[in-house]
Parts: structure tokens; sequence; C-alpha cells
């Protein structure tokens, strides 16, 4: 264990009756769970990633999927292809692929939290792990990429087993070797070369370290990377032997993810991404984190300091450097500052988590306040300019008795349960807050989860479309100017005869334009999203 015995002189007093680990679980299940099933692909990335993942349910090949004839090289498919066998597997019970999509993404999830909560009882001792998965559930920015079908997650899960691969490397080198040759094979046939590199860069950095400086980790080091980077190698070789020209492409251009390929490759952005994201994204890891730095600044020649500083500031010094920015960038820094985080929730000053304290109950109270008054309006149709005011978002009608609200419920109880336990104020701050936050997710899936999808699916436009297209389905459709959003919700939802690339013949071709489509002879059918006043669709002929 990389903890300096020093700091062991301030224990946390937890009584054994206080020592539940299950009521961890439970709020990891009520954290994961809501949100996963229950609606079709939104946006941003969802309908593109099950176009994906419905190519390789029914295709035989899975060396690389496309979207109406157009390859995708964004990300390695080690997501696309667990989501693929997890749907086809549920769909002999009756459960949606986008569905079953979800649910691998709560899968990652669950890895990425077991490995933190590892990592944190590594580094610190025992409880801190649970400590360090609750600060992770607490950031504001996870929940979003949390739960949707995005293989964004694979990265979090990667560097999470990353950092407990480090810290446990200097006793037990063998294991470590084996969990380290697992996040770089993970990451390589799931993410991209440059989030590979940065891991196996990290754990070279290590050895700068006079704890990691011994020839067992620099064996460790080695074998697994021997291991990992030939298994990962058979993708491209797969690539290469289907498609020397889709290799060369991928290779190019895409193989170093945010930084480009080989020929493309770039570096540098507008400055501010970083900060402005982090500032949000991370609340409450950031301060929590800086806090535990400050209060053990004379400690971080220690090992376990010494790791969470290298892992930081690589994972900095990588996201300020990339081309392309994206928020997902910034979710493995989501686990460095929760571990970061978990050593000074202990040490905070009874004014501080106090005020954090009430922060939470009232920020996040309130915000569950708003909800319920706000589901109320909808099933009362009162007050009248409020309910226009949601009208605006979806038309659909909300439903009074349903399973959602039957849950809504229940965790804004469990919610009173929790606050009422007695624990130390800096940890029982920590649980308001992602209590709340926990709660808040909760409500808004039970209660409003039917309604907003009723506004965010593609469903009616791709159905309207393929109704229109009953007595033409011999015949090929241009999706070339739309969207890729839009473009990969018409090929999930529809077995149409579909082309995105751009010197396809098709004689029929689809538009988006911000008005409804003026009839014309040309003008085969038009849709809209439910509600949308802002993006409408006409199939025309040429």
């Amino acid at each position: 264990m990389l903890t300096y015995q020093a700091t062991q002189d301030r224990p946390v007093n937890v009584t054994k009756s206080q020592d539940k680990p299950w009521l961890l679980l439970l709020l990891c299940f009520f954290w994961l769970i809501p949100g996963l099933v229950g609606h079709d692909p939104w946006k941003p990335d969802e309908n593109v990633s099950m176009a994906i993942v419905a190519y390789f349910m029914h295709h035989s090949d899975w060396t690389l999927a496309s979207i109406a004839g157009v390859p995708q090289f964004n990300q390695a498919p080690l997501y696309f292809w667990l989501a693929a066998l997890l749907a086809n597997a549920l769909s002999w019970f009756g459960v949606a692929a986008h569905d079953a999509a979800r649910l691998s993404t709560g899968l990652w999830m669950a890895l990425g939290l077991w490995g933190t909560g590892l990592a944190a009882r590594e580094l610190f001792g025992r409880r801190y792990g649970r400590l360090a998965v609750v600060i992770l559930l607490g950031c504001l920015g996870l929940p979003l990429w949390g739960h949707h079908v995005s293989p964004a997650v694979v990265v979090l899960c990667g560097f999470a087993w990353l950092a407990y691969a480090l810290a446990l490397a200097i006793k037990r080198p063998l294991r470590a070797g084996v969990i380290l040759a697992c996040v770089f094979l993970v990451l390589l046939t799931g993410a991209s070369w440059a989030d590979a590199l940065l891991a196996v860069l990290i754990s070279s950095l290590m050895l700068m370290f006079t704890q990691w400086r011994k020839l067992s980790y620099a064996i460790t080091l080695l074998t697994a990377v021997l291991i990992a980077f030939p298994i990962a190698a058979l993708w491209g070789y797969s690539l290469q032997t289907s498609s020397s020209d889709l290799f060369q492409t991928w290779w190019r251009y895409y193989a170093w993810g945010p930084f480009g390929g080989a020929r493309s490759f770039a570096i540098g952005h507008n400055f501010g991404f970083l900060p402005s994201v982090l500032v949000w994204f991370a609340w409450p890891a950031l301060p929590l984190a800086g806090w535990a730095l400050y209060v053990f600044r004379r400690e971080l020649s220690q090992p376990r300091w010494q790791l969470l500083i290298t892992l930081l500031l690589a994972q900095i010094v990588f996201v300020t450097l990339v081309s392309k920015t994206n928020e997902t960038l910034v979710l493995p820094l989501l686990v460095t500052l929760s571990l970061l985080a978990s050593g000074g929730v202990d040490e905070l000053r009874r004014g501080a988590a106090a005020a954090l304290n009430w922060f939470s109950l009232l920020t996040l109270g309130l915000a569950v306040l708003v909800v319920w008054f706000f589901w109320l309006a909808l099933v009362l149709g009162y007050p009248l300019e409020v309910v226009a005011y949601l009208r605006r978002f979806s038309p659909a009608e909300m439903s009074v008795f349903s399973y959602g609200t039957a849950f809504a419920v229940l965790v804004t109880l469990l919610w009173g349960q929790v606050l009422c336990r007695k624990r130390p104020i800096g940890r029982r701050a920590l649980t308001s807050w992602v209590s709340g936050l926990t709660l808040l997710i909760g409500l808004l899936v039970g209660l409003f989860q039917t309604w907003v999808d009723a506004g965010k699916s593609y469903r009616p436009v791709a159905e309207g479309l393929a109704e229109a297209m009953q007595s033409r389905r011999h015949e090929c459709i241009d999706l070339s100017l739309v969207a890729k959003d839009p473009a990969a919700a018409i090929v999930y939802f529809t077995d149409l005869e579909l082309d995105a690339r751009p010197d396809n013949q098709c004689a029929l071709y689809l538009q988006r334009s911000k008005e409804p489509p003026s009839q014309s002879d040309s003008l085969l059918w038009s849709g809209s999203r439910l509600g949308e006043k802002d993006e409408f669709f006409g199939l025309y002929r040429r």
C-alpha cells in the first residue's frame, strides 16, 4: 500500500455499525441505472454510435463499421463490439438494441468505478476507496457520458485501472503487469493510439521515482507492452488485409485520435478549452483535489502523491496539446481528481465542510423542488405560462401513474433517509452533494424521460420516411446532404437503401432545412421531429 503512515494519526472515526459498503453499491445502482433504458438514441453521439452497433449486429465482418457506405474511423471498435454482443444476446428477451448498448455503457462505468475504488484504497487505505467512488459519482460532467451510447467511457475505465496498476506495481508487480497489459489493450482497441501512448508514457515516467525504479517494475512495464501491442495489432492487420486503402486512410488521418493521423498530425488548439470545461465538469472533485494538495503540500514527495501528480500533469498536457477538443477528453481527468480529492476530504475545515453541506442541500434541494413543480405543472396544466414554456421543448403528454413516477417517489424518500445518517462532517457534505445529484438524475429520468424522448428522438422522421418509401423500397436515397446524426438515426431505424457517400448515384436525396420544405414537383415527402421548429427534412427526386 502506498500509504504514508505519518498521516494515519488522524483516523476517521467510523463505528462498525456505520461501515455499510452495501450503501455504496446502492448509491452506484441508483446512479447508474436511471437513463440506461427506456428511450431512443439522443444527441449528441448516440445515433451515430447506434448505427455502428447495428452494423456489427448485422454483418459478419467486424473489422470496420460503415454508416450508409461511409467508413467510421473515429474510434477503435472495442466498445461497439461489446455493445453489439450484448444487443444480440438481449434481443432474445425483447430488449431494444439501443437499451442493450446503454447497458454496456453501464458495465464500463461499473468497471471504471471499481478501478477507481481499488486505486484509492491502495493509495490511501481502507474506506478511501468508496470515498473516491462517491467523489467521482458527484462530478457534474459524468452523468451525461455515463448514461449514453458512447465509447468515451472506455477511456475513463482504462485510466482508472491504470492508476490501480501503477499503485499496485510496487508490492505486486506480476498482478500489476497483467492489469497494465489489459489497460494498454483496452485503450489500443477501444480508444486511439494517442490514449494508449499516454498510458505507456505515464507508466514510463514512474521510473523517475525511487519506489518504481526497480528491475521488477521495468520488467512489468516491458511485459505489459509486449503482450498488449501485438494483440492490439491484430485489428490493424485485419483492416490491412481486408482493405489496404481503408488501412491507409485510418493510419494517415485517424490513428492518433484527437491529434489526427500520421499525415494530418496536428498539435494545439485555441487556449481556454480545458479551464472553461474543467471548472464545472469536475465539480466538486476539482476544489477538493486542490485542497488535498495544499493540506499535504509537505508530503508531495511520498509515492502516492508522486503517482497522482504525474497522472494529473500528463493528462493536463495531453488535453492542452490536442488539436480536436471534446468534453470526453476530460473524463480521465475526473478519475485522477477524484483520487486526489479523496485524500483531503477528512481534512476539510469544519466551516468549509458545513458550507459545502448547506450548498449541496440548498442548491440540489431547490433543483429537486423545481423538477417536481414542472412535472405538476404539466400534469395539472397550470400555471399556463409555465406549461406554455415547457411545451416549446416537447408536445408529449405527461403520465401521472407510471413506473417512472413510482421510481421518482422512491428516490426522493431514500434521499431523506441518506441525509439522516451520521458521519464525519467532510463525508457528510460530500454525501449530501452526491445523493442530491443522484436524486436529481433519478427525478429527471423517472418523471421526464418519456416526455423528453418524444422531442429528441429521430424515430418519427425515420418511420415517416420509411412509410413514404413503401412503394419505392428498391430505390436508393442519398444522405450526403444530411448531417451525420440524423443520417445515422435513419440508418438505424430503417432498412432502406441508403448511401451517404458524396459520389453516389441515387435517384432520390434527403435534404435538411431550417424551414418546412416548399411544395414542388420534386418533393416526395417532408417531416420533422415532434415539436421541432428549426429542423425539417424533405425527400426529393433528382
